[in-house]
Protein backbone atom coordinates (compact mmCIF):
# COMPACT_ATOMS: atom_id res chain seq x y z
CA UNK A 1 0.00 0.00 0.00
CA UNK A 2 1.47 3.32 -1.06
CA UNK A 3 1.57 6.13 1.42
CA UNK A 4 0.26 8.37 -1.35
CA UNK A 5 -3.41 7.69 -1.90
CA UNK A 6 -4.49 6.63 -5.39
CA UNK A 7 -7.59 7.74 -7.35
CA UNK A 8 -9.61 4.87 -5.87
CA UNK A 9 -12.91 6.18 -4.46
CA UNK A 10 -12.68 9.51 -6.24
CA UNK A 11 -16.14 8.79 -7.50
CA UNK A 12 -16.87 10.93 -10.55
CA UNK A 13 -19.29 8.67 -12.43
CA UNK A 14 -22.04 6.97 -10.43
CA UNK A 15 -24.65 4.42 -11.49
CA UNK A 16 -27.76 4.16 -9.33
CA UNK A 17 -29.82 1.00 -9.88
CA UNK A 18 -33.36 1.35 -8.57
CA UNK A 19 -36.53 -0.70 -8.81
CA UNK A 20 -38.71 2.13 -7.55
CA UNK A 21 -39.66 0.32 -4.35
CA UNK A 22 -39.61 1.93 -0.93
CA UNK A 23 -36.53 -0.09 -0.09
CA UNK A 24 -34.60 1.75 -2.81
CA UNK A 25 -35.18 5.11 -1.14
CA UNK A 26 -31.98 4.88 0.90
CA UNK A 27 -29.91 4.18 -2.20
CA UNK A 28 -31.52 7.08 -4.05
CA UNK A 29 -30.94 9.43 -1.14
CA UNK A 30 -27.29 8.44 -0.68
CA UNK A 31 -26.53 8.46 -4.42
CA UNK A 32 -27.92 11.98 -4.82
CA UNK A 33 -26.05 13.30 -1.79
CA UNK A 34 -22.82 11.61 -2.83
CA UNK A 35 -23.09 12.95 -6.38
CA UNK A 36 -23.73 16.43 -5.02
CA UNK A 37 -20.79 16.30 -2.63
CA UNK A 38 -18.38 14.86 -5.19
CA UNK A 39 -19.64 16.85 -8.17
CA UNK A 40 -20.16 13.51 -9.89
CA UNK A 41 -22.20 12.50 -12.90
CA UNK A 42 -25.17 10.34 -11.98
CA UNK A 43 -26.86 7.79 -14.21
CA UNK A 44 -30.12 6.35 -12.88
CA UNK A 45 -31.05 2.94 -14.24
CA UNK A 46 -34.29 1.02 -14.09
CA UNK A 47 -34.86 -2.32 -15.78
CA UNK A 48 -38.13 -3.08 -17.54
CA UNK A 49 -38.39 -6.84 -17.37
CA UNK A 50 -39.14 -8.19 -20.83
CA UNK A 51 -39.79 -11.59 -22.31
CA UNK A 52 -40.08 -11.69 -26.12
CA UNK A 53 -42.77 -14.38 -26.09
CA UNK A 54 -44.68 -12.56 -23.36
CA UNK A 55 -44.43 -9.26 -25.26
CA UNK A 56 -45.91 -10.86 -28.36
CA UNK A 57 -49.06 -11.95 -26.57
CA UNK A 58 -49.37 -9.16 -24.01
CA UNK A 59 -48.24 -5.88 -25.64
CA UNK A 60 -50.47 -3.84 -23.33
CA UNK A 61 -48.80 -5.20 -20.21
CA UNK A 62 -45.38 -4.53 -21.70
CA UNK A 63 -46.32 -0.91 -22.35
CA UNK A 64 -47.56 -0.63 -18.78
CA UNK A 65 -44.26 -2.02 -17.49
CA UNK A 66 -42.35 0.52 -19.58
CA UNK A 67 -44.46 3.41 -18.34
CA UNK A 68 -43.98 2.31 -14.74
CA UNK A 69 -40.23 2.30 -15.35
CA UNK A 70 -40.29 5.78 -16.85
CA UNK A 71 -42.27 7.01 -13.85
CA UNK A 72 -39.62 5.60 -11.50
CA UNK A 73 -36.95 7.46 -13.44
CA UNK A 74 -38.94 10.70 -13.52
CA UNK A 75 -39.30 10.64 -9.75
CA UNK A 76 -35.55 10.32 -9.28
CA UNK A 77 -34.94 13.06 -11.87
CA UNK A 78 -37.18 15.39 -9.89
CA UNK A 79 -35.23 14.68 -6.70
CA UNK A 80 -31.97 15.19 -8.57
CA UNK A 81 -33.17 18.55 -9.83
CA UNK A 82 -33.99 19.64 -6.29
CA UNK A 83 -30.49 18.55 -5.21
CA UNK A 84 -28.89 20.33 -8.21
CA UNK A 85 -27.44 17.05 -9.47
CA UNK A 86 -27.06 16.26 -13.16
CA UNK A 87 -28.98 13.05 -13.73
CA UNK A 88 -29.17 10.85 -16.83
CA UNK A 89 -32.10 8.39 -16.79
CA UNK A 90 -31.73 5.00 -18.50
CA UNK A 91 -34.50 2.45 -19.02
CA UNK A 92 -33.01 -0.91 -19.92
CA UNK A 93 -34.86 -3.95 -21.16
CA UNK A 94 -33.97 -7.45 -20.07
CA UNK A 95 -34.70 -10.45 -17.91
CA UNK A 96 -31.61 -10.59 -15.67
CA UNK A 97 -30.97 -7.50 -13.52
CA UNK A 98 -27.38 -8.45 -12.69
CA UNK A 99 -26.39 -8.59 -16.35
CA UNK A 100 -28.16 -5.33 -17.13
CA UNK A 101 -26.49 -3.54 -14.21
CA UNK A 102 -23.09 -4.84 -15.28
CA UNK A 103 -23.69 -3.88 -18.91
CA UNK A 104 -24.81 -0.36 -17.99
CA UNK A 105 -21.86 0.12 -15.64
CA UNK A 106 -19.52 -0.98 -18.43
CA UNK A 107 -21.15 1.30 -21.01
CA UNK A 108 -20.77 4.42 -18.92
CA UNK A 109 -17.49 3.34 -17.28
CA UNK A 110 -19.00 3.80 -13.84
CA UNK A 111 -16.75 4.30 -10.82
CA UNK A 112 -19.42 3.09 -8.43
CA UNK A 113 -22.71 1.21 -8.52
CA UNK A 114 -25.19 2.23 -5.81
CA UNK A 115 -28.10 -0.05 -4.95
CA UNK A 116 -30.56 -0.67 -2.16
CA UNK A 117 -31.05 -3.73 -0.02
CA UNK A 118 -34.01 -6.13 -0.15
CA UNK A 119 -35.78 -4.63 -3.15
CA UNK A 120 -39.23 -6.13 -3.58
CA UNK A 121 -39.38 -6.11 -7.37
CA UNK A 122 -36.59 -6.83 -9.86
CA UNK A 123 -33.90 -5.90 -7.35
CA UNK A 124 -35.29 -8.41 -4.86
CA UNK A 125 -32.46 -10.37 -3.21
CA UNK A 126 -29.83 -8.67 -5.36
CA UNK A 127 -27.68 -7.96 -2.36
CA UNK A 128 -28.39 -11.19 -0.55
CA UNK A 129 -26.94 -14.64 -1.00
CA UNK A 130 -25.58 -15.62 -4.37
CA UNK A 131 -27.14 -12.61 -6.09
CA UNK A 132 -24.87 -10.27 -4.15
CA UNK A 133 -21.89 -12.23 -5.36
CA UNK A 134 -23.09 -11.90 -8.92
CA UNK A 135 -23.38 -8.11 -8.74
CA UNK A 136 -19.96 -7.65 -7.15
CA UNK A 137 -18.52 -10.35 -9.36
CA UNK A 138 -19.89 -9.03 -12.65
CA UNK A 139 -19.12 -5.33 -12.36
CA UNK A 140 -15.60 -3.99 -12.62
CA UNK A 141 -16.22 -1.07 -10.29
CA UNK A 142 -16.96 -0.81 -6.59
CA UNK A 143 -20.46 -1.41 -5.22
CA UNK A 144 -22.24 0.54 -2.47
CA UNK A 145 -25.12 -1.26 -0.77
CA UNK A 146 -27.51 1.03 1.10
CA UNK A 147 -30.20 -0.01 3.62
CA UNK A 148 -33.56 1.69 3.29
CA UNK A 149 -33.21 4.00 6.29
CA UNK A 150 -29.53 4.89 5.77
CA UNK A 151 -28.14 8.31 4.93
CA UNK A 152 -24.86 9.58 3.56
CA UNK A 153 -22.14 9.06 6.13
CA UNK A 154 -21.64 12.01 8.47
CA UNK A 155 -19.92 10.58 11.56
CA UNK A 156 -17.09 8.23 10.68
CA UNK A 157 -15.86 5.44 8.42
CA UNK A 158 -14.66 1.95 9.34
CA UNK A 159 -12.47 -0.19 7.08
CA UNK A 160 -11.65 -3.85 7.77
CA UNK A 161 -8.12 -5.00 6.87
CA UNK A 162 -6.33 -8.35 6.84
CA UNK A 163 -2.94 -7.55 5.32
CA UNK A 164 -3.93 -8.42 1.74
CA UNK A 165 -3.64 -6.08 -1.23
CA UNK A 166 -7.43 -6.20 -1.51
CA UNK A 167 -7.76 -4.84 1.99
CA UNK A 168 -5.14 -2.22 1.14
CA UNK A 169 -7.29 -1.10 -1.79
CA UNK A 170 -10.26 -0.83 0.54
CA UNK A 171 -8.16 1.24 2.95
CA UNK A 172 -7.12 3.58 0.15
CA UNK A 173 -10.74 4.05 -0.85
CA UNK A 174 -11.80 4.61 2.75
CA UNK A 175 -8.99 7.12 3.21
CA UNK A 176 -9.99 9.11 0.15
CA UNK A 177 -13.60 9.21 1.31
CA UNK A 178 -12.57 10.22 4.82
CA UNK A 179 -10.51 13.10 3.44
CA UNK A 180 -13.19 14.22 1.03
CA UNK A 181 -15.90 14.11 3.69
CA UNK A 182 -13.74 15.39 6.55
CA UNK A 183 -14.44 12.33 8.69
CA UNK A 184 -12.39 10.17 11.06
CA UNK A 185 -11.41 6.69 9.88
CA UNK A 186 -11.16 3.57 12.03
CA UNK A 187 -8.92 0.78 10.72
CA UNK A 188 -10.04 -2.59 12.09
CA UNK A 189 -8.26 -5.95 12.15
CA UNK A 190 -10.27 -8.90 13.45
CA UNK A 191 -8.76 -11.94 15.14
CA UNK A 192 -11.09 -14.85 14.47
CA UNK A 193 -8.76 -17.69 15.48
CA UNK A 194 -8.25 -19.03 18.98
CA UNK A 195 -4.62 -19.61 18.03
CA UNK A 196 -3.96 -15.92 17.45
CA UNK A 197 -4.08 -12.94 19.74
CA UNK A 198 -4.89 -9.33 19.05
CA UNK A 199 -1.23 -8.53 19.67
CA UNK A 200 -0.34 -10.45 16.50
CA UNK A 201 -2.86 -8.78 14.22
CA UNK A 202 -2.71 -5.25 15.64
CA UNK A 203 0.37 -4.43 13.50
CA UNK A 204 -1.76 -5.01 10.39
CA UNK A 205 -4.12 -2.24 11.41
CA UNK A 206 -1.32 -0.02 12.70
CA UNK A 207 0.55 -0.20 9.39
CA UNK A 208 -2.49 0.95 7.42
CA UNK A 209 -3.26 3.64 10.00
CA UNK A 210 0.27 5.06 9.77
CA UNK A 211 0.22 5.19 5.98
CA UNK A 212 -3.14 6.90 5.98
CA UNK A 213 -1.96 9.44 8.52
CA UNK A 214 0.98 10.25 6.26
CA UNK A 215 -1.56 11.22 3.63
CA UNK A 216 -3.46 13.50 5.98
CA UNK A 217 -6.24 11.12 7.04
CA UNK A 218 -7.45 11.28 10.65
CA UNK A 219 -7.06 7.54 11.22
CA UNK A 220 -7.00 5.30 14.28
CA UNK A 221 -6.54 1.54 14.50
CA UNK A 222 -8.04 -1.23 16.59
CA UNK A 223 -7.71 -5.02 16.79
CA UNK A 224 -10.57 -7.09 18.17
CA UNK A 225 -11.33 -10.76 18.74
CA UNK A 226 -14.57 -12.39 17.67
CA UNK A 227 -16.64 -13.58 14.76
CA UNK A 228 -15.53 -11.33 11.88
CA UNK A 229 -18.90 -10.17 10.55
CA UNK A 230 -20.42 -9.54 13.97
CA UNK A 231 -17.24 -7.82 15.14
CA UNK A 232 -17.09 -5.53 12.11
CA UNK A 233 -20.72 -4.48 12.49
CA UNK A 234 -20.42 -3.94 16.24
CA UNK A 235 -17.14 -2.03 15.86
CA UNK A 236 -18.84 0.34 13.44
CA UNK A 237 -21.52 1.03 16.02
CA UNK A 238 -19.09 1.36 18.92
CA UNK A 239 -16.87 3.78 16.98
CA UNK A 240 -19.84 5.79 15.72
CA UNK A 241 -19.11 4.92 12.08
CA UNK A 242 -21.90 5.14 9.50
CA UNK A 243 -20.01 3.62 6.56
CA UNK A 244 -18.27 0.24 6.42
CA UNK A 245 -15.66 -0.43 3.73
CA UNK A 246 -14.55 -3.92 2.68
CA UNK A 247 -12.26 -5.22 -0.06
CA UNK A 248 -13.10 -7.54 -2.93
CA UNK A 249 -10.87 -10.19 -4.47
CA UNK A 250 -12.24 -9.59 -7.95
CA UNK A 251 -14.84 -10.78 -10.41
CA UNK A 252 -15.37 -14.39 -9.39
CA UNK A 253 -18.25 -14.34 -6.93
CA UNK A 254 -19.01 -13.95 -3.28
CA UNK A 255 -16.69 -16.78 -2.27
CA UNK A 256 -13.84 -14.56 -3.46
CA UNK A 257 -14.93 -11.36 -1.74
CA UNK A 258 -12.53 -10.45 1.03
CA UNK A 259 -13.29 -12.71 4.00
CA UNK A 260 -15.77 -14.70 1.90
CA UNK A 261 -19.15 -15.08 3.55
CA UNK A 262 -18.15 -12.42 6.07
CA UNK A 263 -18.76 -9.72 3.48
CA UNK A 264 -22.14 -11.21 2.67
CA UNK A 265 -23.11 -11.14 6.34
CA UNK A 266 -21.92 -7.56 6.78
CA UNK A 267 -23.78 -6.37 3.69
CA UNK A 268 -26.91 -8.19 4.79
CA UNK A 269 -27.01 -7.13 8.43
CA UNK A 270 -25.25 -3.76 8.74
CA UNK A 271 -27.50 -0.82 9.51
CA UNK A 272 -25.27 1.55 7.58
CA UNK A 273 -24.12 1.58 3.93
CA UNK A 274 -21.43 -0.95 3.01
CA UNK A 275 -18.89 -0.20 0.27
CA UNK A 276 -17.28 -3.20 -1.43
CA UNK A 277 -14.13 -1.93 -3.16
CA UNK A 278 -12.82 -3.52 -6.33
CA UNK A 279 -9.05 -3.43 -6.82
CA UNK A 280 -7.28 -3.48 -10.16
Amino acid sequence: MSAQLSPIARFDNLLLATDGSAVSTGAVRVALNLASRCGARLTVMHMAKTDPSYAMWNPGNVQQTEEQGRQVLRQVEEQAGTACVNCAPVLRYGEEPVKEIAAQAEEIQADLVVMGRRGVHWLERLVLGEAAARVVGHVKCSVLVVPQEANLWEKGILVAVDGSRYADAAAVAAGNLAKRCGLPLTVLAVCASDDLSCDLIKPLADRVRDLLRQDGVAADSVALEGKPADTIIQAARDNDCDLIVLGSHGRTGLDRILMGSVSQQVVTHARCPVLVVKSA
